[in-house]
């Protein structure tokens, strides 16, 4: 077979996929679904909050797509399939130093047109291509008021990357530290800025190596227990924070997968930037989840058990 036909039928094949839906819109939102969970490290000074703010339902190559990275985004566009609701989580880390906020989650005003006016062209992926719920309840200030927190408290923030649903809330702490991976900003693809303040610049830390080690990175706190490490392939610069416990390790992964079902398989996300590196990084977290490293993405389910069995 000629090699330019090699590239097309494959290519012919996901398209077609794509256009042909085994569901037109995600199925109901689960009930009863967990909104939060806590975990605290043995010598009980470090506690990790799970934080449900909302829901998201992707469509089918949006979530995995084993496909070169030019058909991803006319993929999605033309798919019609889509997953069922996933929940948005961001993380508030306590610790004696002050409390660290990783993400800021989504916005109820997600469903309507004048969110998005400030930028039309990510206004198109986002309303054509992803659905958003936000129930009353799930919003930052009731999230933290139920683990006894406030944003008032919260010292610094670590934004893993600049999609949507990561940083909704964002605004409200530009007058303390944000960090990020140096890749993400001032733009990346998919990210959505444009409402954050104009003079508004992150503290950006650069790209180290992600292996099973999770060495290195930047400390968050005095002590070096808290740490921003790059975990690469969702966007260019997205990042972790790792938390050590004595002998365990906790490492909050964002994006860089969907769940760890995904990460057994090598499932590539139909949005990475980097999809060598993606696989890359989904095989380390498989290899760090079986030696018990506890990996707590953005949108899995599983976290709320996970982090409640922990130990």
């Amino acid at each position: 077979m000629p090699l330019r036909l090699r590239g097309i039928i494959p290519a012919a094949a996901v398209l077609t996929a794509a256009c042909f839906p085994s569901q037109t819109a995600p199925p109901g939102i689960p009930s009863p679904a967990s909104d939060a969970a806590t975990l605290r490290t043995a010598d009980g000074q470090i506690a990790v909050h799970a934080l449900r703010l909302g829901w998201v339902g992707v469509k089918g190559p949006h979530r995995e797509l084993d496909a070169p990275a030019a058909i991803a985004i006319p993929a999605i566009f033309l798919g019609r399939s889509w997953t069922p609701w996933m929940p948005i989580i961001a993380y508030a880390i306590e610790h004696p130093d002050g409390t660290i906020l990783v993400d800021t989650g989504a916005d109820a005003a997600f469903g309507e047109k004048p969110y998005w006016a400030c930028n039309r062209r990510m206004s198109l992926f986002y309303r054509k291509n992803l659905r958003f719920q936000v129930p009353q309840g799930d919003d930052l200030d009731t999230r933290l008021a139920a683990v006894g927190l406030s944003a008032d408290r919260v010292r610094q923030v670590v934004v893993t990357h600049f999609h949507a649903d990561h940083v909704a809330g964002l605004h409200r702490f530009v007058d303390r530290p944000v960090i990020t991976g140096v890749g993400n900003w001032p733009q990346h693809r998919g990210s959505f800025t444009c409402r954050l303040p104009e003079d508004f610049r992150p503290d950006t830390v650069p790209a180290t190596p992600f292996d099973t080690t999770l060495a290195g990175g930047r400390a968050l706190t005095a002590d070096g227990r808290v740490r921003v490490v790059t975990v690469p392939g969702h966007t260019p610069g997205h990042v972790g924070v790792v938390i050590e416990d004595g002998a365990r390790r906790i490492l909050i992964a964002g994006d860089a997968t969907f769940d760890l079902e995904q990460s057994a398989r090598v499932g590539i996300t139909g949005v990475a930037t980097d999809r060598r590196a993606a696989r890359v990084t989904q095989r380390t977290l498989s290899a760090l989840d079986s030696t018990g490293v506890l990996v707590l993405p953005a949108h899995d389910a599983s976290v709320f058990a996970r982090m409640r069995a922990y130990r």
